[in-house]
């Protein structure tokens, strides 16, 4: 395995991956990234342009992970 025989080396690495590999896995971020981007793409804004789009999902992605 790689990570055996070069991961020692690299501590910062090797905190990084477990960190990342601890994350518990789950769509449930995906699914409400995607009703978000529903809400916000509705027919009385479906003019925006899509950087303002993207921005505006962010936000409010953001805004409902710090609930």
């Amino acid at each position: 395995l790689w990570w055996n025989r070069y991961g020692f080396d690299c501590p910062n690495l090797a905190r990084f991956a477990v960190k990342v590999l601890s994350q518990t896995c789950s769509a449930s971020g995906c699914e409400r990234n995607w009703s978000v981007f529903q809400h916000i793409h509705s027919k009385k804004r479906n003019r925006l342009e899509h950087k303002r789009l993207n921005d505006l999902v962010f936000v409010r992605y953001n805004m409902r992970l710090k609930q």
